[in-house]
């Protein structure tokens, strides 16, 4: 339809021109008249033809598609509402852990024996801990000793460590956990009726109160802690710290 015009025109101009060449031919036939009056008139039939062909050729052919370009605006609702959730599903985890990790402590903040017996027993029900260690810091001496073990069946004795000696002096000092997924082979040796094992996950929690580590809890296992590891061990050494310890052993 938008070659209509020009159609139109090229029509015209092969009529005009044959009716020319008509008139030209009967004047031929009766007197003398120049041969490039009817060259030219045989052109624009020529002329008409073609265009007209071209044109026909032009409209049958599928037009390009324009390139649209679409500016659109990404949507990032159902993102944060994913990300939120998993936050949400994160910290129901980790209050379940730590809430069974805390099972029943708070009775027995008045006894070390009872309240260290409990926590492992705690430990081991969550993490399927293998043996625990847990430390308290000694005022007189100026030492970490042991106050109470879970199913130690080690080979060597108990040993002190100072603030900033060994894993335990050191995480002390540092106020920092300490979970290591990569434990040397015989680093730490478990003995029972299967034969001796080494486990592969130790952790280590300070018990912080007053800027002053008072105790360090140690345990191993052979499985991992679950995700998110970093928060609920955080969560887990400070629930731990803010309970009231009245342990004379601390003064």
């Amino acid at each position: 339809m938008k070659h209509l015009f020009v159609k139109i025109l090229l029509i015209i101009l092969g009529l005009v021109s044959a009716m020319a060449i008509l008139l030209t031919a009967q004047v031929i036939y009766f007197a003398y008249i120049q041969d490039f009056y009817f060259i030219f008139e045989s052109l624009g039939i020529f002329i008409s033809i073609v265009g007209y062909i071209i044109i026909e050729r032009l409209e049958k052919e599928k037009p390009k598609e324009k390139v649209k370009i679409v500016y659109k605006t990404i949507d990032r609702t159902s993102e944060t509402k994913t990300e939120n959730e998993k936050k949400q599903d994160d910290q129901k985890v980790i209050n379940q852990i730590v809430t069974s990790c805390l099972k029943d402590l708070d009775k027995y903040t008045d006894s070390l024996e009872d309240f260290g017996d409990q926590l492992f027993k705690n430990l081991s029900q969550t993490f399927n801990i293998v043996t625990g260690m847990l430390f308290l810091w000694d005022k007189t001496k100026q030492v970490y000793y042991t106050a109470d073990t879970f199913a130690f069946y080690s080979e060597q004795t108990y040993k002190e460590y100072k603030l900033g000696e060994g894993l335990i002096g050191q995480v002390a000092k540092d106020k920092k956990i300490l979970y290591i997924d990569n434990v040397p082979e015989g680093y730490i040796e478990i003995l029972s009726g299967l034969g001796k094992g080494s486990p592969h996950y130790l952790t280590l929690l300070p018990l912080v109160k007053d800027n002053i580590t008072v105790a360090v809890v140690e345990f191993a296992s052979f499985s991992p802690i679950p995700e998110p590891t970093e928060k609920i061990l955080e969560t887990l050494s400070k629930k731990l710290s803010e309970l009231t310890l009245t342990f004379e052993e601390l003064s």
